[in-house]
Parts: structure tokens; sequence; C-alpha cells
């Protein structure tokens, strides 16, 4: 597991709902979890799954990210604004109490990024292990 761990995991891989109270998780999660858990079995997913992420995860930060043509990079920006712009305004709200605009536009690219980077990897065959 990487450092900063995961409150809502317990080393086994199986959701530690004491330290997070089921109203307050999001229910797509949950969704999520049983369908790992078919395919992998009860609280094996997180198990499974989770170190071969973080070993990619670590790799690509430790590397550069996908090369993308411009207009693909002015297009992640795009995307990036857009989902700024369709987060609820509470959620901004406590956002932009943290951080200013610019801020939060970097992080979001970031994340998109990741999910790019993750994309291309499972096309390319690098997470088969999954």
């Amino acid at each position: 597991m990487s450092d900063h761990g995961n409150p809502s995991i317990e080393p086994d891989g199986a959701p530690n709902r004491g330290q997070e109270p089921d109203d307050e998780r999001p229910e797509w999660l949950e969704e999520f979890e049983d369908l790992a858990n078919e395919q992998l079995g009860h609280g094996s997913a997180c198990a499974q799954v989770h170190p071969i992420i973080e070993r990619w995860f670590n790799r690509l930060m430790e590397g550069a990210p996908p090369a993308s043509r411009p207009s693909v990079q002015q297009a992640v920006s795009c995307l990036a604004t857009e989902v700024i712009y369709s987060t609820p305004a509470d959620l901004l709200d406590a956002l932009f109490d943290a951080v200013d605009e610019e801020a939060l536009a970097i992080f979001v690219e970031h994340i998109l990024l990741v999910g790019r980077a993750f994309e291309i990897s499972l096309r390319n065959g690098e997470l088969d292990d999954l």
C-alpha cells in the first residue's frame, strides 16, 4: 500500500466501514466494490488490484506524462474547465476555500492525464495482470 493509505480500505482489501459512515460513502463506490468482489471473490478486490495499480501509478509519477499533440493538450484543458464548471456549487465553494481556481484546474488536468495514461496502459497491455 502507499504511504498515505486509504482510510476506507483495510489491509486485507475489505472495506472499513467503521471509519466512514455508510451515509457518507458515495453510492457508486459500493456498486464498483460489489462488481469487483463478484469477479475476484469477496474482500479480495482491493487486495489483488491495488498493489498492481499502486506500482503502475508510482512508475507513472516517476516519468513524464504520455506524449500528446498540442490539440490534445488543449482539449484536456478544456475538459478540465468543463469538469470544474459542472461541479456542484457547494463542493466548489469548499474547494475554493482551500485553493484558487488555477490550482484546481491544474489538479483536475492532472487527474485527467492520469486517466488518459491509465487508458493507454490498458490498451497497450501494461495492465494485463488486472
